[in-house]
């Protein structure tokens, strides 16, 4: 016959023979994805400069709601979700700052664009803002939206002086309710948004 403690311990076994049966250890865990938005200027680069000065480019501020890697999704009126399994390769600043500077050294608008860690002094400088960068999924149909602020200053002998500021909004329509299709109208956007700006920088060079 059987002891009570003995019963104890075989009712234990058992117990944790059944719950080990419930856990699917064999399961794996879901798959991140990384995108890059890779932004390019299309056309071959141009080798004749609207003007002979250097551009510095600083980085690109984003707003807080978009600034991480996940992609965000605007779901409805004030209802905002970031997606854990669908992210961008780096941060939004750093991608968006260096398509933006090879974007405009391939434009031929200046002799040289230049970063913040350069010892050049530049003639100009351009800072950006990002205040959208997410899938709009409360609008029919669901869309992307980039939108950012420029403001162009003229560094002269230390003093510098606002020439040009520029508020670009681009909204593309998704060809499906997914991630990927997002990343992709995401880009259009913001080579909307750039070749925006390239016109405003030509233009403002060319008055002066």
């Amino acid at each position: 016959m059987l002891h009570g403690k003995t019963w104890n311990v075989l009712a234990l076994l058992l117990a944790l023979m059944l719950l080990g049966s419930c856990v699917k250890l064999e399961q794996k865990p879901l798959d991140k994805r990384f995108y890059a938005l890779e932004v390019a200027r299309p056309g071959a680069p141009l080798g004749i400069f609207a003007s002979p000065e250097t551009l510095l480019v600083r980085r690109m501020q984003v707003a807080p709601r978009v600034s991480g890697r996940e992609l965000v999704y605007r779901t409805g009126d004030s209802a905002w979700t970031a997606d854990f399994y669908n992210l961008f390769f780096v941060i939004p600043a750093d991608m968006l700052t260096q398509d933006l500077r090879s974007w405009l050294r391939d434009a031929g608008l200046f002799a040289n664009v230049i970063d913040p860690s350069s010892l050049i002094l530049p003639g100009y400088i351009l800072e950006g803002n990002v205040s959208g960068l997410h899938g709009d999924f409360g609008a029919k149909p669901a869309q992307a939206v980039a939108e950012m602020q420029f403001l162009l200053l003229k560094n002269t002998a230390g003093e510098r002086s606002v020439v040009m500021t520029r508020d670009i909004r681009k909204t593309v329509p998704l060809a499906a309710d997914t991630p990927a299709a997002l990343v992709l109208a995401l880009r259009q956007a913001v080579s909307e948004i750039n070749a925006e700006l390239e016109a405003a920088i030509r233009q403002t060079l060319a008055r002066k």
